[in-house]
């Protein structure tokens, strides 16, 4: 995954959104969508 838009409701620390598409078949999906997650950001490293 790759973050493309944060999003106004999208706040504070690790928290993230995963889009099911739009209308009402994916809004139902995405309502049943309970569980813990974990993320794992990929950084650069710095230069030397």
């Amino acid at each position: 995954m790759m973050a493309q838009d944060t999003g106004s409701a999208i706040l504070g620390p690790a928290r993230g959104d995963i889009f099911f598409g739009s209308g009402d078949e994916a809004g139902r999906i995405a309502g049943r969508m309970q569980a813990a997650g974990g993320f794992v950001v990929l950084a650069p490293r710095s230069a030397p």
